[in-house]
């Protein structure tokens, strides 16, 4: 019995959880209103108050939930995306990045964009502790693309120095900056282009000697 009623509550959270994530996606945070989420995941108002002490409590599960889900996802995508016959780190890394386009696309048929990005914008001026919170998640994703930018630098010894750090974190600025032009725009292939054209950039960042590059060696 009693893990009958932990496996009812457990699934009664993650509930929650999910209106949640779906309605700050589609309608913003300060626009969504707790009795809604709790509507929504067929729940009641003490019962999310026992998982959860405030809004603020809810929005960062909320998120913690985003990078966890988010994570399985490109891994499994990412499983069905057959890998270079080379071993070429570059090559992995676009192969990271046709994950995250089709994991966009999927998301995308449900509506609200990127929960990161939506919260970013509306929350970092005004709550500090979510502003760290999604700083740190930007961060994380730009972690999981320096090291196969660290393995082509080793590979390739591009003529100038590389800072994969900072290239990463530019990889995410154009992924999450194209989400919400395409959503924008409502045209869904702004993506496609925007990560064709990053593609190139890295290249050039990362592998692509220039004339200038070879004479003045």
């Amino acid at each position: 019995m009693r893990e009958l009623k932990q496996r009812r509550a457990l699934e009664t959270r993650e509930r929650i959880i999910r209106e949640a994530a779906r309605l700050f996606a589609l309608k913003g945070y300060h626009d969504t209103k707790l009795e809604e989420v709790v509507r929504a995941a067929q729940s009641t108002t003490g019962a999310c108050f026992h998982h959860f002490s405030s809004k603020e409590d809810l929005g960062l599960a909320v998120i913690d939930a985003h990078m966890r889900e988010r994570s399985r996802k490109l891994e499994q995508i990412e499983g069905r995306i057959p890998p270079s016959n080379q071993a070429d780190p570059m090559q992995e890394l676009f192969r990271r990045l046709d994950a995250i386009q089709v994991m966009v696309r999927q998301r995308d048929k449900h509506g609200g964009g990127c929960v990161i990005g939506n919260l970013s914008t509306a929350l970092s001026d005004t709550h500090d502790v979510f502003r760290r919170r999604l700083a740190q998640c930007l961060d994380e994703m730009a972690l999981e693309l320096k090291p196969y930018m660290d393995a082509t630098v080793k590979k390739n010894s591009p003529p100038r120095s590389v800072d994969t750090w900072e290239l990463a974190r530019y990889c995410v600025a154009v992924v999450e900056g194209s989400i919400m032009l395409a959503r924008t725009r409502q045209d869904t292939r702004m993506m496609k282009q925007h990560i064709n054209q990053l593609k190139d950039h890295l290249k050039q960042a990362l592998r692509v000697r220039t004339q200038e590059s070879h004479e003045n060696r």
